[in-house]
């Protein structure tokens, strides 16, 4: 009987030494991918945490935008209002003053305010509000570049391409859809690895305001306290 175990014991271990060889070229192998497939579980992480980021900055906007005029007598936001705004909503993401040149994380920070004023059913008020951090002169929230665009006269299907929340019920009501955007830079020296990517590309898109460069943006449409809007440049 003990024969028999002794016998058996050689037969294992002779099969051991046989594939042994076998075992350690699996291995190898799976080294390569064990490493790629945790490299893509952290794009992935990464990605939906931009994506966060950017929706974190679109309410920051949104409450600010709402409050920043409470403790004056002139509601009507300016083009310095946004900006403000603007330069603090990213703050969560953007550390001192990364946002501005020489941009070391390869994108640059802007967001949109589209104010929609419903007249009637297919007619609508419309203006274009904006800051952004893209210029080598945008140093500081007063330096950035920001406007508030003329008033003009748009179809209620221009509107709902926008933004189909945009839409009013009612003549005289009052929406506003804000755009948070991480832009790449248009010199395209972006590289995804600046944005601790290894695998994945983050791909453009194109913005609100029709600009093809953004890689991660988030809207959410909110109505206005009266007197915020039409904002005014000066």
């Amino acid at each position: 009987m003990r024969g028999g175990v002794f016998i058996l014991l050689r037969r294992a271990l002779r099969l051991h030494r046989l594939h042994k060889g076998g075992i350690l070229i699996e291995f190898t192998f799976s080294i390569p991918v064990c490493i790629t497939l945790l490299f893509f579980v952290s794009d992935h992480y990464r990605f939906y945490e931009m994506q966060n980021k950017a929706k974190t900055s679109a309410y920051l906007a949104a409450s600010m935008l709402q409050q920043i005029a409470n403790s004056r007598s002139e509601k009507a936001l300016t083009k310095d209002d946004f900006a403000r705004i603007t330069f603090a909503s990213c703050l969560n993401f953007f550390h001192t003053n990364s946002m501005f040149n020489p941009w070391p994380f390869g994108l640059y920070y802007s967001v949109s305010y589209e104010w929609v004023k419903r007249v009637n059913s297919n007619s609508y008020q419309f203006q274009h509000n904006y800051a952004y951090t893209k210029d080598e002169g945008n140093t500081s929230p007063m330096t950035m570049g920001k406007s508030c665009s003329a008033i003009k006269t748009i179809s209620q299907a221009e509107v709902e391409a926008k933004n189909s929340d945009l839409v009013c019920d009612n003549d005289g009501e009052e929406r506003v859809c804000i755009e948070s955007c991480y832009r790449r830079k248009y010199d395209n020296s972006f590289d995804k690895n600046q944005l601790g990517f290894f695998i994945l590309t983050p791909k453009t898109h194109k913005g609100i305001d029709d600009t093809t460069n953004c890689l991660f943006t988030y809207q959410v449409v909110i109505s206005p306290k009266p007197g915020l809007f039409p904002g005014k440049s000066s």
